[in-house]
């Protein structure tokens, strides 16, 4: 069993605690295939392995949970390609990067309880009960103030000086099972420094735009789920800005045709073999 704490990770061997974890103690050596453990005690509740929610080429997320059905997620960095574990310094800067951005921003409202960290690549976040926008097909499961919540965090992770830069992808806002938005995964967020003079004033000028960005898909998204309810406002805000038409043109539709070769459209980031396989063994799958 690995007992974890806010300071790291402590691992349990035949009874004995040892205080140094091994970095690989989380993947079998000689192939890629996850080790993960089978239990682990978070702030002194035991919790077991439940399932994988997500297993893709750069990351894994697996559920962790407890007799009283409460939940923690692991999500682990790694490159799980050929030559990938040549890469795992990189996935240890990534997964402390975003530790790091999701301290700044754990006391939001709305923003998954901040786990300990596990090992040099991974660490723990609370695991919220409910839907992402990417699994309601309606607006039948969202209370009518729900993107009135989902814009005020995203409005208190601008105030801490952060661009989200992934408010695009339904998959990382949940409605939990209260009806409470939820906003998750911080792997591309931006942080910006606030600086002084004409260097400041260049930096606050992007940062705003960058702002808008953020805003426009939090209203896309209101605009295809709850369109009657938007305001005149709103509205405004859904229309594409210059940079946003530049943005898509020459950076976001590039990306997205790579994207597509290993996640194709509608997989919710399922690699294609995987996804194919998954389409042959459901007849409600198109």
């Amino acid at each position: 069993m690995k007992v974890l704490n806010n300071c790291g990770i402590v691992e349990k061997i035949h009874g004995k605690l040892n205080p140094q974890a091994k970095e690989n103690a989380d993947f079998d050596k000689g192939d890629m295939m996850p080790a993960y453990p089978p239990s682990v005690t978070i702030h002194g509740q035991e919790y077991t392995f439940h399932r994988m929610l997500k297993d893709d080429f750069f990351s894994l997320n697996i559920l962790y949970t407890n007799p009283r059905h409460e939940g923690y997620v692991l999500k682990l960095s790694d490159f799980r390609f050929v030559g990938g574990r040549l890469l795992r310094p990189l996935a240890a800067w990534i997964s402390k990067r975003e530790y790091t951005i999701y301290q700044m921003v754990e006391d939001i409202s709305g923003i998954p309880d901040l786990g300990p960290r596990y090992g040099k690549r991974g660490y723990f976040h609370q695991y919220i009960e409910g839907k992402t926008l990417y699994e309601c097909q309606d607006n039948k499961v969202l209370p009518r103030d729900f993107f009135d919540q989902l814009l005020a965090i995203v409005d208190q992770v601008h105030q801490r000086r952060i661009f989200y830069a992934d408010l695009n992808k339904r998959g990382n806002i949940i409605c939990s099972t209260t009806g409470k938005a939820y906003l998750i995964d911080f792997q591309i967020c931006m942080p910006f420094k606030s600086c002084t003079g004409k260097l400041g004033a260049w930096v606050d000028r992007i940062f705003h735009c960058l702002v808008q960005e953020d805003q426009y898909h939090a209203l896309k998204h209101k605009k295809f789920f709850q369109r009657e309810l938007m305001s005149r406002e709103e509205q405004a805000g859904v229309q594409r800005s210059s940079l946003n038409e530049w943005y898509g043109r020459w950076v976001w539709r590039p990306y997205v045709t790579l994207k597509r070769l290993i996640y194709p459209h509608g997989s919710n980031e399922t690699i294609w073999y995987k996804w194919k396989q998954e389409k042959d063994q459901s007849p409600r799958m198109p």
